[in-house]
Parts: structure tokens; C-alpha cells; sequence
């Protein structure tokens, strides 16, 4: 069974989707079954998250990932690796972006291309002399409101630009000016009501508890020292041995209780519990 399938049980065995999976891993879906699929691997730091969320090893996820060779390699000619490509590079990258940053990408594209044609057209109004105050200005409000999408990244005036650019080109065929407000106005009025839902999911910041955090504040206990100066220590807790790091640096002996006091990635910070009295 090679790593795409190994990855893909032990994530039906914790009972997620790949939405769900992708989420907890801060990825796209579409890397997810990129994974799965057998088109690639993970980062080294999602993999040990992995690892401790689905309750798997290393060792059980790349068992059949080793290639086997009929003859040993001579000294003098190794195997030559493939050659990556540009265009492997940039569709890896695309894949793991989030859908939010992909939509922010898109957004940039579509701003840069506007940019060119009315650089164009602007040289073209002062060399003729025309004089077409709104198209400039139009021109100007399509610039400013993609650059302050650009520069904040929170779907806050991605949907002006749509709008200025409608009255843009009212403006160029001569249209009147209360045509082109008008065009502004309900431009950005449709495209807001369009991406609202997505906007919303977006810019929604209320963390989801995950099965992993329900560890924290809980009690656990120390399978091996745990010593910030080494550094070494892991702590059992859930059914699951956790790489654990002291909160405040004390030593903590084996098979000491501590309580878990924070989470970073799939290390647990932990401190002396103290007796009840």
C-alpha cells in the first residue's frame, strides 16, 4: 500500500474529510488529494502533525515508499534524478495555497493586468489633449482601491475595483456621468451581494476546537524527562504520546503529572500539577 493510501485510511480511521483534514493542516483540499493520490507529500512539520493526530508513524506511512531496484547502482553512474521544471514548481505552489490566498492572488492578477491597458490609454488622452476628467479618474479609482485591497488582504475594496472599472469604460464610449455612478454603485453593490458568503467564511476568525485540543488544561504524564536544555522530554495523554517542552523550564522527571498548559503545532507545554489539598 503506498503513502497516498496509508494516508488516506488513517484519515477515514480519525473520521475526517478531506475538507476537514485540509482545514486542521491550514492547506487547500486540492493538496489533500494531491497527497492521497500519490502526486506528492506533505511538509516534514504537517507530517508529524499527521502522525499525531491520526494515531500513525512515519515508518507505517512510507513502508511501500521505498523503490525497489533489480541490481544495485554502479559507483561510477548513479541514477539520474528528474529535472524539476518551472512549470512543476509553480503548479506545486499553486496547489498548496489556501482558498483564500488564492483568491487574494487571483485579485492581484486581475488588478496588475488593468494596470497596462490604462497606462495606455492615459498616455494616449495627454499626448491628444482630450479632455476627459472622469476617465482619469475612474483610472484612478480602479488603482487606488486594488492597491489598498493589496496591501490590507481583507476583501475590503476588491469589489470598487469591479465597480470603477464598469464606469471605466462607461466613461470611454462617452456614457453620461450619472451613468457611470450609477454603474459604480451597482457594480460594487452585485459583486459584494455575490462573494459575501465567501468573504463571511473568509474573514470569519472563531477557532474550531480540534480533537487535538482537547488535551489542553488536562492532566498527563511524563514518559520521558522532559528538559528544555537537551531538549528532550514526551509526555501520555488522550491514548497518544506527545513531544512535551516545560513551560516555565523546570526539569519534570518520568512519570511526574503535569497539566497542559498550551499547544504549538504537535509539541504540548506543560507544568508541574499541583496537589490538591
Amino acid at each position: 500500500m503506498a503513502f497516498g493510501e496509508r494516508l488516506q485510511a488513517a484519515r477515514k480511521r480519525s473520521g475526517m474529510t478531506q475538507e476537514e483534514f485540509a482545514e486542521q493542516l491550514q492547506v487547500s483540499r486540492q493538496a489533500v488529494s494531491k497527497w492521497e493520490s500519490g502526486r506528492g507529500y506533505p511538509e516534514l512539520e504537517k507530517l508529524l502533525y499527521i502522525c499525531s493526530r491520526c494515531g500513525v508513524t512515519m515508518d507505517e506511512l512510507f513502508a511501500d515508499e521505498l523503490p525497489k531496484r533489480d541490481a544495485p547502482q554502479s559507483a561510477e553512474e548513479p541514477a539520474a534524478l528528474p529535472r524539476p521544471t518551472l512549470g512543476g514548481a509553480v503548479a506545486n505552489f499553486y496547489t498548496n495555497l489556501s482558498p483564500y490566498n488564492k483568491l487574494i492572488g487571483i485579485g492581484l492578477l486581475a488588478v496588475i493586468a488593468l494596470l497596462g491597458p490604462a497606462y495606455v490609454y492615459c498616455m494616449r488622452v495627454v499626448k491628444g489633449g482630450a479632455d476627459n476628467v472622469m476617465t482619469m479618474v475612474w483610472i484612478a479609482a480602479v488603482v487606488v482601491f486594488g492597491i489598498a485591497e493589496a496591501a490590507t488582504a481583507g476583501l475590503v475594496s476588491i469589489w470598487f475595483v469591479g465597480g470603477a472599472g464598469a464606469a471605466l469604460v462607461a466613461a470611454v464610449f462617452g456614457g453620461p456621468l450619472w451613468l457611470q455612478f450609477v454603474l459604480f454603485l451597482a457594480v460594487s453593490v452585485a459583486l459584494l451581494a455575490l462573494t459575501r458568503p465567501l468573504a463571511r467564511k473568509m474573514l470569519d476568525k472563531t477557532i474550531v476546537p480540534t480533537n487535538a485540543d482537547r488535551v489542553l488544561h488536562h492532566t498527563a504524564r511524563v514518559t520521558e524527562t522532559v528538559d528544555n536544555e537537551r531538549p528532550s522530554g514526551a509526555v501520555y495523554i488522550d491514548g497518544k504520546t506527545w513531544t512535551a517542552r516545560s513551560e516555565d523550564g523546570t526539569v519534570l522527571a518520568k512519570d511526574k503529572l503535569v497539566e497542559v498548559v498550551r499547544m504549538e503545532g504537535v509539541k504540548l507545554f506543560v507544568t508541574e500539577k499541583k496537589e490538591e489539598n
